[in-house]
């Protein structure tokens, strides 16, 4: 089979106590700084303090004082070591990638995946430059194999923008969005500058999910709950159905870690949505409700068109039933890889487990792994990368 050289467009960092040490985080926001607490559930069990609020997300935190979470310990099996996990250095990472044949990881934030972590937003706004310098300087020391994407909170827009430009020019190759915040979808006009910046300065928006609509969650459970992973799918509706993509044609989107299974369903209902509209403006029968799409501009293409196009990119899971045929349908080129490290739930080695798999084909094993994280991020191909490091 030979070497592998995968491009993970979607692996994590867990943040840690360096993370807002006085090394990144603003003097003004010191004494406010999140603080790592035993939760007293089980022994080393930790949360963030932030303000009077504890909250936990996914594994981070997961060390106090430098002991290790007793959950962290137990399934080191898939996270890998903890220092990996909490991104102490290149090296701890660069070692789990090796044992998985993974040249170039792309990395998010793990807190971060529940806006906003403080109730302060200039606290919060204060926590997200915080980590995105933290993951800067750690990804610096190797920034060839690997990458960062930027963090923002979108409560003051503007001081979001400023946090993409300054990004951008330290290294960034992408920025991180919800489908949605609170009752605003991610195309809605409040989010212009972002688009309008990120079309400018050529930052892919990358919808991962999350837990956005807080608001919701607390007021309507039963419909909001289920926000952190269908966020990404209403966030696929709201920009494809928007003409967003035709109104800042130099950005590049994707829609990560969800699989790939939902992405038939939902062109499919934007097929039907599109064509509803366009055989009502034939007709003369539009309705009220459809007057705010007609100002902003139906979309040029259907979602399938702008996949082809090389404007959208899409996750997939190693074990996806459906990917042979999401494969053949979409092509080789829009799916971009994910290992998930150092997340628990994730398929260890995975870049062999997509290999042995014997139901895809040759030609689509030999692309799928690097080319839609090299063409969503745009970043060297791997032999290229591969060669200037040799």
């Amino acid at each position: 089979m030979g070497q592998i050289y995968a491009f993970d467009g979607d692996g994590h960092v867990e943040e840690w106590e360096e993370t807002f040490s006085d090394k990144y985080l603003d003097p003004e926001f010191r004494d406010q700084r999140p603080v790592v607490v035993e939760t007293g559930e089980y022994e080393h069990d930790y949360k963030w303090k932030i303000g009077e609020e504890t909250l936990r997300i996914g594994g981070s935190p997961s060390s106090k004082d430098g002991v290790v979470s007793t959950e962290y310990t137990k399934m080191a099996k898939w996270r890998g070591p903890h220092e990996s996990g909490e991104f102490h250095s290149a090296k701890d990472r660069l070692e789990v990638m090796d044992a998985e044949d993974t040249w170039l990881s792309v990395n998010y934030p793990t807190l971060f995946l529940s806006w906003p972590i403080a109730k302060d937003p200039a606290l919060n706004q204060a926590l997200t430059r915080a980590y995105n310098r933290w993951v800067a300087d750690i990804s610096s020391q190797y920034p060839d194999r690997l990458k960062w994407i930027t963090a923002i909170c979108p409560s003051d827009i503007d001081e979001a923008v400023k946090e993409m430009v300054r990004t951008h020019e330290e290294g960034s190759v992408g920025l991180m969005v919800f489908g949605e915040y609170n009752e605003k979808s991610i195309d809605h006009d409040y989010f212009a500058p972002i688009w309008a910046c990120a079309n400018e300065i050529g930052m892919p928006i990358n919808v991962h999910p999350g837990t956005a609509a807080l608001g919701a969650m607390k007021q309507y459970p039963s419909l909001a709950g289920d926000q952190f992973l269908m966020s990404v799918v209403r966030g696929f509706k709201a920009i494809c159905g928007s003409g967003i993509l035709d109104r800042y044609p130099n950005v590049k989107v994707s829609f990560l870690e969800t699989g790939c299974t939902w992405i038939d369903f939902a062109t499919e209902v934007m097929d039907f949505t599109l064509d509803n509209i366009e055989h009502r403006i034939e007709l003369g029968a539009l309705r009220e409700e459809h007057q705010s799409i007609m100002e902003r501009g139906l979309p040029q293409m259907k979602p399938i068109e702008y996949i082809k196009e090389g404007r959208i990119f899409l996750g997939f899971e190693v074990d996806d039933d459906l990917l042979p045929y999401m494969l053949e349908k979409y092509g080789c080129d829009c799916f971009v890889y994910a290992s998930d490290i150092p997340h628990s739930h994730r398929i260890t080695d995975s870049p062999k487990y997509l290999l042995n798999r014997d139901d895809i084909p040759q030609k689509a094993k030999d692309t799928i792994l690097w080319r839609g994280t090299a063409e969503l991020y745009g970043l060297p191909k791997p032999f290229q990368s591969v060669a200037a490091a040799e």
